[in-house]
């Protein structure tokens, strides 16, 4: 009754193909998706950073400078 039903679906090897191409292209994107995501992240972290050495930096500008009294020129 019922046997069309379970008649297993054997695809062709143009379509095995396809499929694995398919496959190995969505691997390539999440990979791509992947390593733009980490370089966003760096290229953040790296601003954040510079950033705050800048700001250090400048706060270091107003402190007296004594390392300057043991140069005597």
């Amino acid at each position: 009754m019922f046997e069309h039903l379970l008649r297993r679906y054997e695809p062709s090897p143009q379509e095995v193909l396809e499929v694995l191409e398919l496959h190995q292209l969505s691997l390539a994107f999440r990979q791509e998706q992947h390593d733009r995501e980490a370089l966003e992240a760096y290229c953040e972290e790296h601003d954040r950073l510079a950033e705050q050495h800048q700001a250090e930096h400048a706060a270091m500008q107003d402190e007296p400078n004594f390392f300057a009294l043991f140069w005597k020129k």
